[in-house]
């Protein structure tokens, strides 16, 4: 049983393994189970060259690297083993260019194919070249780099000087600028109690205004059931009846002041007036003669009487 179970655990390490492997390179764009050809190629530098990096033909992954190691005693060539993908014809003039194809990312093999040439057999050597952008970068590059670096150091520091003498008036600076953000702070404080203030207060007032508008409501509702009424009122009728009296009333006063008709003539001419004082003597005459003398007016005689004229009343 233990035997058993040591094989199952075998079995599933090489397994997974496998699947590992087969999945890496699946995802670098290699087809395992295509066969490779081993080529060598010999560098001075790799500057960094590892295991499982990409080797490209005209942008395409057609192989990888297998192994890294110093090709003699005096270590000044390194050996780079290949594996390319055997329908790759290398022919002699081949060249393995060592290149870096960004700043950020992993250096790769790139493959330039020769057209003539003898073709090379396997385990055979390809002429290896580095390409001139890694080279300045290592070198030229990395000492101008370093020399700009310098060059921006020193340019800081010469700034700086001037704030290292004046540290202690840098330090009040700070200190002034902290004392007003505490000013500053406590304002925002105060306003911010004043702006609360104020919306108390405005809270209040706005809860009165609502508490007014409730009793205004009912007027409002009062007028609004009159203006209804007085709609529903035909004024323009009334206005029309109207506009006819005042004119009847303006035509009969202009008829009354003027000479036609019984009234314009009582008002206008004094002799009717005359004769109704004339009228209103003789009546007093009459009744007083009525007074004085009824036996003149009403008398019984069965012979007959003379009648007597009646009394003046000047004579009286």
């Amino acid at each position: 049983m233990a035997r058993g179970r040591e094989f199952k655990v075998g079995l599933f390490t090489v397994v997974t393994l496998a699947a590992l492997y087969i999945g890496f390179n699946y995802l670098r764009g290699l087809d395992v189970f295509s066969p490779l050809n081993t080529y060598y190629v010999t560098y001075s530098n790799i500057s960094g060259l590892n295991r499982g990096d990409r080797v490209i033909l005209n942008g395409l992954d057609v192989g990888s690297v297998l192994d890294r190691k110093f090709s003699n005693e005096a270590y000044s060539e390194i050996l780079v083993t290949l594996a390319i993908d055997n329908t790759i014809k290398m022919r002699k003039g081949t060249i393995a260019r060592l290149a870096k194809p960004d700043l950020l990312g992993a250096l790769e093999v790139q493959l330039i194919l020769s057209d003539t040439g003898e073709v090379i057999p396997k385990e055979g050597f390809i002429d290896g070249e580095i390409d001139r952008g890694i080279t300045e970068l290592l070198t030229e590059g990395g000492l101008s780099a370093a020399n700009s670096l310098t060059a921006v150091v020193n340019k800081i520091s010469a700034v700086l000087e001037p704030f290292t003498s004046r540290a202690d008036t840098i330090a009040l600076a700070i200190d002034n600028f902290k004392t007003f953000s505490d000013k500053l702070v406590y304002m925002t404080d105060s306003v911010n109690i004043a702006m609360e203030q104020v919306k108390l207060r405005v809270d209040y007032v706005t809860d009165s205004l609502v508490a007014a508008m409730g009793g205004v409501r009912p007027l409002l509702d009062e007028y609004t059931r009159l203006g209804q009424k007085m709609n529903a009122i035909d004024l323009e009728s009334r206005l029309v009846k109207m506009d006819s009296v005042l004119l009847g009333t303006q035509e009969f006063l202009s008829r009354l002041n003027s000479n036609e008709g019984t009234l314009g003539q009582l008002m206008t001419n004094d002799s009717l007036y005359n004769s109704l004082t004339r009228t209103m003597v003789d009546l007093d005459s009459l009744f007083a003669d009525l007074r004085y003398n009824p036996k003149r007016y009403v008398h019984f005689s069965i012979f007959g009487r003379k009648n007597r004229p009646p009394a003046d009343p000047k004579k009286k």
